[in-house]
């Protein structure tokens, strides 16, 4: 069977599963709220399952680079599917932490699954454009979700828009099962046995793109997280907020693609520093405007530096990992985006309720560009141990 129609078959699971994610956005906070469930409360009910994911991505990784990859995809799809049926049943904070739970394990085992197959069926050389489409159909998912969830919810309630997040996964899983005996089980084992199986972690664009997504995570958490209470002052709206993080979004997802492309071409390094110094510059830049144009301006640029690291990191930890550690090092760098993320809105969060929206940014960008500085002087150690 042609492997790039089982690619394609994963894409379109990839945005089915990020749509299904970010398609509760705006239902949860609402939901809690109609329980009575109090704000902080509320955080931690939605920050819980990027802590699931986080705690769980990595052993789930390596156990689907011993026992398989079929089985670990299509429970996640399965858990993800359920979940959704079981939050019109919880009527608690408790019962809520549990669903929520139940709902991150879904995405755990699907999360470092479907990134090792893709890299599995990639073929040399095409690892940046493989993972650019692979990202950039989740980017869209979750672009999708959250439009789709708050229209479904606010038009036919919470019940419907659970049932509703449900049907995605169910339409992955069809997906799936037509292409399942394509889909490998197992990665080719490493030809070469003479080097240690972990000694790519010590390699600098190993060090370099885990780097990479954690700084990408914790600058798009604080992005999201926090623009709509910075433009609340400048007279912004609600949809105003939403449109610059659609903005964000929206460029990083257009670029994903030709940027893995480019990746593969021109080396990854190249392609991760641009994009993490791009992000720094355009973090910078927030607050120095205050209109909704040049707001959504600012976000555009900040999604292009997005849309240039993400799938050369994960590109270059595909190739430096051996074949049968692939589901590790995929899991390993999802983990180290969901602790970006998770990071980045509580450390900010702190920032910027002692000292305010500008140092937060400049905070923001500050970490960044410091971190591009380190890549660069890594890309240098490398070069000189090499020649």
């Amino acid at each position: 069977m042609n492997p790039r129609f089982t690619l394609a078959t994963i894409y379109l699971v990839a945005f089915a599963g990020f749509t299904s994610f970010s398609w509760l956005f705006p239902v949860i906070p609402y939901y809690t709220s109609s329980l009575g469930i109090s704000v902080a409360d509320t955080g931690f009910i939605v920050s819980l399952y990027s802590y699931v994911m986080a705690a769980g991505i990595i052993p789930i990784g390596m156990l689907s680079d011993r026992l398989g990859r079929r089985q670990f995809l299509v429970a996640g799809l399965v858990l993800s599917a359920v979940a959704p049926f079981l939050y019109p049943l919880a009527h608690d904070i408790v019962a809520l932490y549990l669903v929520r739970i139940l709902h991150g394990l879904g995405g755990a085992l699907f999360l470092p699954t479907a990134l090792a197959i893709v890299a599995d069926l990639s073929r040399q050389g095409e690892h940046g454009k493989t993972m650019g489409w692979y990202t950039a159909s989740s980017q869209l998912g979750l672009m999708a979700g959250p439009v789709a969830g708050g229209y479904i919810v606010q038009q036919f309630g919470f019940t419907a828009a659970f049932y509703g997040c449900s049907a995605l996964p169910l339409l992955a899983l069809i997906f799936v099962a037509t292409r399942m005996n394509a889909i490998p089980q197992k990665s080719a084992p490493p030809q070469d046995r003479s080097m240690h199986p972990w000694l790519w972690l010590r390699h600098p664009g190993a060090i370099i793109s885990l780097l990479a997504l954690i700084i990408t995570a914790v600058a798009s958490s604080t992005v999201s997280t926090f623009i709509p209470l910075y433009v609340r002052d400048f007279g912004i709206t609600e949809a105003g907020a939403g449109m610059i993080i659609t903005a964000c979004y929206a460029s990083s997802a257009a670029l994903r693609i030709p940027s893995g492309a480019l990746a593969d071409r021109l080396g990854n390094a190249p392609m991760i520093i641009a994009g993490i110094f791009l992000s720094a510059i355009a973090i910078a830049l927030i607050p120095s405007f205050h209109l909704l144009w040049q707001l959504a301006a600012v976000g555009l640029i900040y999604g292009l530096g997005m849309g240039l690291s993400m799938p050369a990191s994960l590109s270059w930890l595909a190739h430096l990992s051996p074949p049968d550690k692939r589901g590790f090092s995929m899991g390993l760098g999802s983990a180290a985006f969901q602790i970006g993320l998770a990071a980045g809105a509580t450390a900010m969060g702190i920032v910027v309720q002692n000292s305010g929206f500008t140092t937060m940014y400049l905070v923001t960008a500050s970490i960044a560009a410091v971190s591009g500085i380190a890549m660069v002087a890594l890309v240098r150690v490398r070069k000189s141990s090499a020649a």
